[in-house]
């Protein structure tokens, strides 16, 4: 039989917790029963989503975001300008995928598409719209109001990574959580993993990972870790990822631009001067994004996920196969993904003071830290697995788009 032709669309070029996700739902789909297809931005994304098997269409995307961790505000409604230009070529763009792809179903990989919604609507295609970041305010400001009526009236079914976003976003959907490569992120010796990057073999580690950005905490992570020295609490500290766009962007005429706009800014940079001013040169290991984040993972004692918003990101889930105890903020009630007091430790805010007292006073116990990740490791298993998710999917699927042979096979039932 013919697969049905799935087209998932994407908003950003670069990489991250979204695309990584979707490319682990892409590797893992039936490919007797779904032929996996992404519209998106050219860029490492788009290479992503290759190598993971889709059949990627490259094209502009006006995405108008609206999510916790992006608003327009200030200066940067100015930002609401670049999409207004992508607008005309994204639909253009994006009309001509639909016309000719002969596509079973449209699945959107974030909250903020709505041009590519509406498109899919008219084209009067079975819409898929997945839920991966919760609303700014709580979902009460008027913009969220608006998103959230554009997605009951124009999906067919919604997807969210969990409860929280679920609940923020106030629509009916299937909570699946987001996908973690078992095998790749397990449980493994400290002590080896530690000795390709120099690191200490008897010190403890605490690692950070992700994007620099305000809003997932590298302010307080490394506050923190002044706060921990100033007590004689000593280890090393590991920040891996980097700025949302490179050191030499900020050198260009356009980075220079933007940041004299107040647009952007160079956090990467910015997180050096914060280790230099603490004088933490000498405990603070910046590790650029790399292609093998589970050896650093298997390194640390404990990973910090000091996530300012209502956010289960990429980190506290691969932290959590690997067997390792992650301290996390931004939920409170684990979003139906992890369990507050021994799969993870949730922090009650995402302050320095608060994030040192958790990590020394769990640095200061090897029993419950075994404990912690042992049972994140037997969580992940159940929870995290991509195969058993993607079946999820696939059921939500069949019913939006029932195969020839169960229409058969239910009407010789009747």
């Amino acid at each position: 039989m013919t697969p049905t032709r799935i087209l998932f669309v994407h908003h950003r070029s670069e990489l991250g917790g979204a695309p990584t996700s979707l490319s682990h739902l892409i590797r893992s789909l039936d490919r007797a029963r779904f032929e996996p297809h992404v519209y998106c931005p050219p860029g490492r994304a788009a290479d992503l989503f290759r190598e993971a098997g889709a059949v990627v269409h490259e094209g502009p995307v006006a995405s108008f975001t609206h999510i916790w961790a992006s608003t327009y505000r200030g200066r940067r409604w100015a930002i609401l300008l670049r999409e207004l230009v992508r607008l005309g070529p994204h639909v253009a763009s994006f009309r001509r995928v639909l016309e000719r792809g002969a596509f079973g179903i449209v699945h959107l990989n974030d909250s903020p598409m709505l041009p590519a919604g509406w498109l899919a609507h008219r084209a009067r295609l079975p819409l898929v719209w997945h839920l991966r970041s919760a609303p700014p305010a709580g979902g009460r400001d008027r913009r969220s109001r608006l998103v959230r009526r554009a997605v009951l009236r124009l999906a067919d079914a919604v997807v969210a990574i969990n409860e929280d976003v679920a609940r923020l976003w106030d629509v009916p959907a299937v909570v699946i959580p987001n996908s973690v490569e078992l095998d790749r992120f397990r449980p493994g010796d400290p002590r080896e993993a530690r000795t390709p990057f120099d690191l200490p073999l008897e010190a403890p580690v605490v690692a950070y990972f992700g994007f620099l950005y305000p809003s997932k905490g590298f302010r307080e992570f490394i506050r923190a870790a002044a706060l921990m020295r100033a007590e004689g609490v000593e280890a090393t500290y590991l920040i891996v990822g980097g700025g949302v766009r490179s050191e030499q962007f900020f050198h260009s005429p356009l980075g220079l631009a933007v940041q004299h706009l107040g647009l952007a800014r160079d956090y990467a940079a910015e997180a050096r001067s914060l280790v230099a001013e603490h004088g933490l040169d000498d405990a603070v290991r910046f590790v650029p994004f790399t292609r093998e984040p589970e050896r650093l993972y298997r390194a640390s004692d404990v990973v910090v996920a000091p996530s300012q918003g209502p956010e289960i990101g990429r980190p506290l889930l691969e932290g959590a196969a690997s067997g390792v105890p992650v301290i996390a903020t931004g939920t409170t009630t684990g979003g139906g993904v992890v369990e507050p007091g021994r799969t993870t430790i949730l922090t009650d805010d995402f302050h320095a003071a608060t994030l040192a007292r958790t990590i020394a006073e769990l640095l200061d116990d090897a029993e419950r830290r075994h404990r912690i990740g042992a049972a994140a490791r037997e969580h992940a298993l159940r929870t995290f697995d991509p195969e058993q998710n993607a079946r999820k999917l696939e059921e939500l699927y069949d019913r939006l788009v029932p195969r020839p042979d169960d229409v058969e096979l239910a009407a010789a039932s009747a």
